[in-house]
């Protein structure tokens, strides 16, 4: 404890702030012999003479004794020195943490429909049962990494993370489901905008067609991702060779050292992709004379193409889902979570800032109960991601 108050006052000295908050975690856990010092810290704001400094704020945090076993409760005496708060858990709070950091669409629709599986702590017959959002989104992480290597999620492995039986055995009856649309080839039917697409989902029952569009949101974010990293590689390669042309433009003579003007921007860039063009190009005989054109063409064939034909799939697909479901889907809550899933998603919102998507504003009318007002709201959202670009 010396040392986490000194280390307050080292950091006011480093950055000159006077008030900041010390946050000490799992503080229920201490041992008995270490409460009176507790009591002195939430009494006086010191830990023997070693004072918290004024305009400090000191804020614990600990689990009840049915999360922690080497937690206790708070005697009266401790209690009575803290303003108490009881955090609990709350869905929708955690959704729009979800939104911001990717959780897999499986996951968000199977909670959107069974939020009393998304927090679990109980002792039954079976033993104990837990269920966090912190199991969820670990869940979310290692569904997305068996989907990039193509491995299918098992319910062993589920149980890992969802510590509960029957909420486990639920959620992994619903991944199944899932799964089986992917391998189906509805998906690329809807993506392609087939006839048979539109008939599928029409047919489709209620519950399946959440697993649908749950899979449909996951393979167009895929895509987006994809095009996204190939903009940022384009983006990062243009800015290096344009600093590059400026030099050549005040100096011609830099031309004979352009292998070394490349592989020094290879060197500036974070990009790992750009970073590998660059130095492609490096090695190339881009020092003799016709180097700088050699080095643009290798630029529009190698960065600049695939990322307009990365683009241009990915419109297409989108569009096509789109038109597709909003048919197939007429009048189902289904519209509603499709059209979160897209503008939730970033990489998805370039795309669509990037060009001219009707089917995409078509959508946005459907599941909106104040159209003239959201609207305003989306095209700022848009021109936000627009201007990004």
């Amino acid at each position: 404890m010396s040392e986490i108050i000194a280390q307050v006052y080292r950091t006011m000295d480093e950055t000159g702030r006077t008030q900041g908050i010390l946050f000490l975690d799992e503080f229920n856990c201490a041992s008995e012999s270490l409460r009176p010092i507790m009591l002195q810290l939430l009494q006086d704001k010191s830990f023997g003479p070693h004072a918290i400094p004024d305009r400090w704020m000191l804020v614990l945090a600990g689990n009840p004794t049915e999360y922690n076993r080497a937690a206790s409760d708070l005697d009266p005496v401790t209690a009575d020195r803290l303003r108490l708060l009881h955090i609990q858990p709350d869905y929708p709070a955690w959704r729009a943490y979800a939104k911001a950091h990717g959780i897999h669409p499986v996951v968000l629709s199977y909670l959107d429909n069974q939020r009393d599986h998304f927090y679990l702590c109980r002792r039954d017959e079976d033993g104990s049962a837990l269920v966090t959002a912190r199991g969820w989104e670990d869940l979310s992480l290692m569904m997305t990494c068996l989907e990039t290597q193509g491995q299918p999620l098992s319910l062993a492995l589920t149980a890992q993370y969802i510590q509960a039986g029957d909420a486990a055995r639920s959620f992994f009856g619903y991944y199944t489901q899932y799964a089986s649309i992917v391998s189906s080839g509805i998906l690329e039917q809807v993506l392609n905008r087939s006839p048979k697409g539109l008939a599928a989902i029409k047919a489709m029952s209620f519950q399946r067609s959440w697993s649908l569009v749950s899979a449909l949101l996951r393979r167009v974010q895929t895509l987006a991702e994809d095009t996204a990293g190939l903009d940022g590689t384009a983006s990062a390669v243009y800015q290096e060779l344009s600093a590059i042309s400026g030099r050549l433009a005040e100096d011609p003579s830099l031309a004979s050292g352009l292998g070394s003007a490349l592989a020094d921007a290879a060197n500036r860039t974070g990009d790992r992709p750009a970073r590998k063009f660059l130095l492609d190009c490096s090695m190339q005989d881009v020092n003799a004379p016709g180097g700088w054109d050699l080095v643009k063409s290798q630029f529009q064939s190698r960065v600049r193409g695939p990322r307009m034909q990365a683009y241009r799939k990915t419109a297409k697909a989108l569009a096509n889902m789109l038109d597709v479901c909003r048919k197939g889907l007429q009048g189902q809550p289904h519209l509603e979570f499709l059209f979160n899933g897209l503008a939730d998603s970033p990489a998805i919102l370039q795309v669509i800032a990037c060009g001219d998507f009707p089917e995409f504003r078509e959508l946005f009318r459907d599941v909106s109960f104040d159209p003239e007002a959201k609207a305003r709201s989306l095209d700022g959202l848009l021109g936000d991601r627009k201007e990004a670009q």
